[in-house]
């Protein structure tokens, strides 16, 4: 993921990828003809071209509100275009030398992926769905397309918000052994700047994007065994959670990462708040009752 972070950062011009692009990116640039849509752009005769040919076929001239309308969706087009071309780009230089490697996602895929990334205007969105390309690539099957359908309805305030949650969110495993993500929501009791967590009016909008519940069995909770300990991961590292007790003890949280918020939680840092997040959850493990 750093790779493509770095890549993001110095990305600010639209590229011809499919003249550069080869191996996986340079056939997904062909599946999208973008070197075709690039070309014909251009040399800007699309709408004139259209022109001349209704010109041509009812021998009077083009009405101005039409040749008004094929502009406009002219414009409409070649700015998602930018968008989708932008994406390809900064994905293709942060993978720069990985080109031949890993998996073309299935057609249907790539015609959603189409949809959402071109209609990605602003940067914090952008950046998401670059990171998003670069790990379907590297690991097919890693975002369903209802990940692409949610991600494409956000906005830049929820994509920042998102990765905030995420930076207050440690991973646990859950009954598959997949690691899962569970964020750490402010306590009540707190507030201000010294406060250890996300706020809770935050992560409420992010239930309103799809990526949070309330509602119990999106996540497992956090559980430590009488006289044992629990092994956690915060931001990719182990750490451990210890219960010196006789007693059932552990942390369950107001919200959860739905489904498709776990899926778009691997495009963000896990656990990379400024905080000790081991003893914060360390100090939220109450007795759990049988």
């Amino acid at each position: 993921m750093s790779d493509v972070v770095s890549a993001v950062g110095s990305a600010g011009r639209i590229t011809d990828v499919a003249g550069k692009a080869s191996g996986v990116l340079g056939s997904i640039a062909d599946y999208w003809g973008l070197g075709r849509w690039l070309d014909r752009r251009s040399r800007s005769k699309d709408v004139d071209a259209a022109v001349e040919r209704y010109e041509s076929l009812y021998g009077t001239g083009m009405p101005d509100e039409v040749r008004d309308l094929l502009y406009a969706k002219y414009v409409a087009e070649s700015r998602r275009l930018d968008n989708l071309t932008e994406v390809l780009s900064i994905v293709r230089d942060a993978r720069r030398g990985r080109d031949d490697t890993g998996t073309k996602p299935q057609q249907d895929w790539l015609d959603a992926f189409e949809d959402g990334a071109s209609h990605a205007y602003e940067d914090e969105i952008r950046a998401l769905w670059v990171q998003l390309l670069d790990e379907e690539i590297t690991s097919a099957g890693s975002f369903s397309k209802r990940s692409l359908a949610t991600l494409k309805g956000m906005n830049g305030t929820e994509a920042r918000k998102l990765r905030v949650l995420c930076s207050w969110s440690v991973e646990i495993r859950d009954q598959t052994g997949r690691w899962v993500p569970v964020p750490l929501l402010q306590s009540p009791l707190e507030c201000g700047a010294g406060a250890n967590g996300i706020p809770l009016s935050e992560v409420s909008m992010l239930e309103d994007a799809g990526l949070t519940t309330q509602m119990p069995g999106h996540a497992p909770d956090v559980y430590v065994p009488p006289n044992s300990t629990c092994v956690i991961r915060v931001n990719a590292t182990p750490a451990t959670l210890r219960n010196d007790s006789d007693q059932l003890r552990g942390y369950r949280p107001t919200y959860a990462f739905t489904s498709i918020g776990i899926e778009l939680a691997k495009l963000c840092v896990l656990g990379d708040a400024d905080a000790d997040l081991p003893s914060i959850l360390q100090s939220r493990l109450s007795l759990v009752e049988r």
